[in-house]
């Protein structure tokens, strides 16, 4: 167990701040959007109130008014302070007494130094602590309660505080079990959702380990997935009780207890288990899926263990003796690397996400602590570095953010990305006194092809469309499907709107060749609409609904047809 480090080591040392008078709204959303459990109040450079995502479960979601006033109406004071010099054991034990779950850390000169809480303690416990082949058992409470997911939020949180529960199992009617943490009260705070049945906001499926799981894969499942709440079920899957920080906290409490008492009364005994903990921290090295290098002070590597191997392709006769930057992938700048170093020069500690390079050539991404090792002395003797390779979950999180703003059928941007687009273009063209423009495409024989050929034609006929609109576009504009057979594309440093009739020809003139599709050649040709900032509008909602309606008097005029907003023009090419 690690009680002999310091809160020195491993408290935040940027603290999330607000001042009395902050509406609680605004100051739950900075929690949410920082990930953060607490949020310090201060007033004159004086901490004089702490909220913490544990608080939020006292507040009453069928009042909606009260997220307007102050976050002074509903803070803890004062604040809980800790010396930074305090080890993590005696903080286990300082968390325990004060039955609270956040430490402002200061100096010996009362400055504010950061933010310590139950998590950092728990996972900032040695390696060994969690491979000691300790079950669930152990450290998890039966204390659970369950609510039909058709509960409403108001309900559930005050079922939660009712309870002095930190997190909630939620049931749906087909048997899915997911779960309600605090975490999960903070960000729905100003979502206006009281009456909402809570399987909409819950997280589901609720992760779960078996009854005779060891600590050490609770551990992996926490920090690989980023909660902080499991659920432990038996031999027949049902759900038992949960595994949380706290519960964890607890058992570390009264090993460090065991440990102080061995210290003062056990001399032998206390030799005897430091040399189990170093088998442990030894058969750790050796057995452990995380990748392990020790460097000396110079940074040249001394020893891996077999994970780094697998991970890396490199055997440890290869590494051994050389620097590092072996690994390196070319795709961080040295900016990147000066702030590892100077966090481990000044903090000995560094973690973070980092892309290196295998043997074999291939990037990988992977998630690294590096923790700077002194002598009793102080002086710096080694680096050790743990890191585990996430590159496919970093690959399927980058395919879920693409979804989110491309259609899935063409890859071209979803509605979602246009606007976010066309804000930043309205807001470049004002600063540059430029105008931009908004062309709505509508193909006119559509759904003739679908009803006679069928989606699977369809389908293709749209891709090829996405093909022909992006070659006939610059690469600095935007082309966005809206759905169905709409795009829209967006052209932006415009002096005026005469190059626009050219533009829009140059696209009609593409999409009007044929369409070869499984040995057919389909025709269609299109209805343009064109909206020009800033003449029809200043915001992206009106001028995409300019466009619309300019190619929907360009559709009523016949089709195969453009409309700049106010004027309907004929394209030219005639319909297929």
């Amino acid at each position: 167990m690690h009680s002999e480090l310091t809160i020195k080591e491993l408290i935040h040392s940027t603290i999330l701040s607000c001042s009395p008078d902050t509406p609680l709204s605004v100051a739950s959303r900075k929690m949410a959007n920082a990930k953060c459990s607490s949020i310090l109040v201060i007033e004159d450079r004086e901490a004089v109130g702490i909220w913490t995502e544990h608080d939020a479960l006292a507040l009453d979601f069928s009042e909606p008014e009260q997220h307007a006033l102050p976050i002074s109406r509903f803070m803890s004071s004062p604040v809980a302070t800790i010396d930074i010099a305090t080890t993590i054991g005696e903080a286990a034990l300082r968390f325990r007494d004060a039955g609270i779950r956040h430490f402002l850390v200061t100096d010996a000169a009362g400055d504010h130094k950061g933010i310590i809480s139950q998590s950092d303690v728990v996972l900032n416990q040695g390696i060994e602590y969690f491979v000691s082949m300790r079950e669930l058992d152990s450290v998890f409470t039966r204390q659970i309660i369950a609510i039909p997911g058709v509960m409403v939020v108001a309900d559930a949180v005050r079922e939660m505080y009712r309870n002095h529960l930190d997190a909630i199992v939620v049931e749906k009617s087909d048997g899915q079990q997911g779960i309600l943490t605090e975490r999960d009260v903070v960000r729905l705070i100003s979502a206006n959702c009281a009456t909402t049945p809570v399987q909409d906001v819950a997280s589901f499926p609720l992760l779960s380990l078996p009854l005779n799981a060891t600590l050490y894969e609770a551990r992996k499942l926490f920090m690989s997935n980023r909660v902080r709440h499991l659920g432990v079920t038996d031999s027949d899957g049902v759900l038992v009780g949960l595994v949380t920080f706290s519960g964890i906290l607890a058992n570390i409490e009264h090993e460090y207890v065991h440990h102080l008492r061995q210290a003062l009364h056990e001399t032998e005994a206390s030799l005897a288990a430091s040399n189990q903990q170093l088998r442990l921290a030894a058969k750790a090295f050796e057995t452990t899926l995380e990748g392990i290098l020790v460097a000396n002070a110079d940074g040249i590597i001394e020893s891996v263990n077999p994970a780094f191997g697998s991970i890396t392709g490199y055997a440890a006769e290869e590494v051994v003796g050389k620097n590092p930057s072996i690994l390196a992938s070319g795709r961080h700048d040295q900016a990147f690397y000066e702030a590892m170093y100077h966090s481990l020069e000044h903090t000995g500690h560094w973690q973070g996400e980092i892309c290196n390079r295998r043997k074999g050539g291939e990037l990988y991404f992977e998630w690294m602590a590096i923790n700077a090792v002194k002598d009793d002395q102080g002086r710096l003797t080694n680096y050790v570095a743990v890191f585990s390779d996430f590159t496919a979950r970093k690959a399927a999180e980058d395919q879920v953010r693409f979804l989110s703003q491309h259609d899935p059928l063409t890859g071209l941007a979803n509605r979602t990305l246009l606007l976010q687009q066309l804000q930043r273009a309205i807001a470049h063209a004002r600063r540059n006194e430029s105008k931009l423009a908004v062309i709505f495409i509508d193909l006119d024989e559509f759904k003739e092809i679908n009803d006679r050929h069928g989606h699977a034609v369809g389908d293709q006929v749209l891709k090829v469309v996405a093909q022909r609109l992006t070659e006939s576009a610059r690469a600095e504009d935007t082309i966005a499907r809206l759905g169905g057979d709409e795009f829209v594309l967006l052209i932006e440093e415009l002096a005026d709107a005469e190059p626009v009739s050219a533009i829009v020809g140059k696209l009609v003139a593409s999409l009007a060749e044929p369409i070869p599709v499984d040995g057919l050649a389909l025709r269609t040709s299109a209805s343009t609409g064109v909206s020009i900032y800033p003449d029809n509008g200043t915001d992206p909602a009106e001028l995409i609904r300019k466009a619309d309606a300019a190619m929907y008097g360009a559709k009523q005029g016949g089709g195969d047809a453009f409309q700049l907003y106010g004027s309907l023009r004929r394209s030219g090419q005639g319909k297929g």
